[in-house]
């Protein structure tokens, strides 16, 4: 029998045949040129917390509080293969590693690193003078070793790769229209139980926006997913099937400061019983100069979520526990050099880990420099 590559392999690889295939598809007389590249590095102080007794399957080492260092080192950029009037067509990465220090469990301390990588092409094609067709896709890979106990919750790895096509018109009598629908797969790897997480879904997306220096878009969407692994407890359809709806709507203003605000809410339902949630999420981003070269960027979400049924265990999909996450953060950041800036951030979360109902906080302070190459 063949082994079963490691997730960080299986993604590595769709990462280079994404960015072979953009750079192959490019015309031959295209120019490459860069849009930006930037070298971060950062490090932070975190306290987490939370209280899982409740939970029948916390392990043993859990604690109700723990610290942890952290260093942070990533490299991030994109570029231009081709841009004209009528087309463009461009790629972008993001790599990344985050080592961890960890203490006051009650077995031992913990060092968990993490990598994470992406790469994405994205194509645009004017469609005579309506409109704009809009293709991307994407690969992404995370990796998680040494991973802690509760309540510093860090989501495992895994290997996710999606394709979506959507179309923009131009604007009519002040109003914009865009719909787009999407493919995704995404592999945990070979052991359990975090292989009941493998899914394959698809979704379409349809919003219509207006506005001038403030623009307001309302949307709507709708998902299917598909855990082959996981198991409905239905005798007539075993495998777990989730459908999900949301509705929302975007609120941006641009002028001497930056504004968003966001409401949206998400139905979601499946053919098990343990899955089935509403939720509803606010959210507002500011972005301000200061004096003396500073500025300000403030971030917060508050959500709630509500289980239809009430059950002992609920297993989540990483990423799922967003829907009831509760974060918010402040930074102050500087340029320190002609192409070096430096920020300053203090941040809150409160989020569910992978059971349901189970959540941890976390407080963290942290330093981060960003450094663009001259020439980029």
């Amino acid at each position: 029998m063949r082994p079963r590559r490691s997730v960080r392999a299986r993604v590595g690889m769709l990462v280079a045949a994404l960015l072979i295939a953009a750079w192959s598809a490019r015309p031959a007389q295209a120019q490459v040129r860069w849009q930006d590249l930037v070298v971060t590095m950062g490090g932070s102080v975190e306290g987490y917390s939370g209280n899982f007794t409740g939970v029948t399957t916390t392990p043993v080492d859990s604690a109700d509080h723990v610290t942890a260092a952290v260093g942070e080192l990533g490299v991030r950029g994109s570029l231009w293969l081709y841009q004209t009037r009528q087309r463009a067509f461009d790629v972008s990465f993001d790599v990344g590693l985050r080592q961890t220090a960890a203490t006051g469990f009650r077995l031992r301390d913990y060092a968990p690193r993490e990598w994470v990588g992406n790469a994405a092409a994205h194509y645009t094609q004017a469609l005579g003078t309506w409109g704009s067709l809009v293709l991307r896709s994407s690969a992404r890979s995370r990796s998680a070793q040494d991973r802690p106990p509760m309540p510093l919750f860090l989501q495992p790895g895994y290997a996710t790769l999606q394709g979506s096509a959507g179309v923009l018109t131009r604007e009519l009598d002040g109003v914009t229209f865009d719909a787009q629908v999407d493919l995704e797969r995404a592999d945990y790897g070979a052991l359990a139980p975090v292989n009941l997480l493998d899914r394959t879904s698809s979704g379409v997306e349809a919003g219509v926006r207006w506005g001038g220096i403030s623009t307001m878009r309302f949307y709507g969407g709708y998902r299917w997913t598909d855990y082959r692994n996981q198991n409905s407890f239905a005798e007539d359809d075993p495998f777990r099937r989730d459908r999900t709806a949301q509705v929302g709507f975007e609120l941006f203003y641009e002028g001497a400061v930056l504004v968003q605000v966001g409401l949206d809410g998400t139905l979601n339902r499946s053919n098990g019983r343990r899955p089935e949630y509403d939720a509803l999420g606010a959210r507002a981003q500011l972005t301000a100069p200061l004096p003396h070269d500073f500025s300000l960027n403030a971030f917060a979400l508050l959500t709630t979520k509500r289980y239809v049924h009430e059950t002992g265990f609920v297993v989540l999909v990483p990423g799922e526990e967003a829907d009831n996450a509760s974060i918010a953060y402040l930074q102050l950041s500087r340029p320190v050099a002609v192409n070096l800036d430096a920020a300053f951030r203090l941040g809150w979360t409160r989020a569910e880990t992978d059971i349901g109902s189970a959540y941890y906080r976390r407080f963290g302070a942290s330093v981060q420099l960003n450094y663009r190459p001259l020439g980029f």
